[in-house]
């Protein structure tokens, strides 16, 4: 285990004592949002940090989000992502998954076209 997970698990383990699968939800849903937040608009993730900001575990007047270049806000996500406990990070997930873009189409499959045909029965019928 690197270094970095081992203290991020005791550091959660000595604050919290969460179990095993705690810890592994709590790794997973961070992950999760990580990569969620990436698609939300500017304004959103802001939202997503104030969100954040505000379920941090220690004590004190949460500090407001100060103007961003969206790089820093993400960069300001990951970070206090790794310091949430896990009600805080179940909550980041929930606020991520209700402003999740809808309405989407599907990526096509591999190889497919609009056809519905792979690609390799195109090239051989095209030859």
């Amino acid at each position: 285990m690197p270094i970095a997970e081992m203290e991020e698990s005791s550091a959660t383990y000595s604050t919290m004592h969460l179990s095993g699968s705690e810890i592994r939800r709590l790794r997973e849903v961070r992950e999760q949002v990580k990569i969620a937040s990436l698609s939300l608009p500017m304004p959103l993730q802001r939202k997503l940090l104030e969100l954040m900001e505000q379920a941090r575990p220690w004590t004190g007047t949460p500090q407001p989000v100060p103007e961003m270049t969206r790089g820093e806000v993400i960069r300001a996500i990951r970070w206090r992502l790794g310091t949430l406990p896990l009600d805080g990070v179940l909550a980041a997930a929930r606020f991520v998954a209700q402003h999740r873009r809808r309405g989407r189409p599907a990526a096509p499959d591999k190889g497919r076209r609009a056809t519905g045909v792979p690609s390799r029965l195109r090239r051989a019928r095209s030859r």
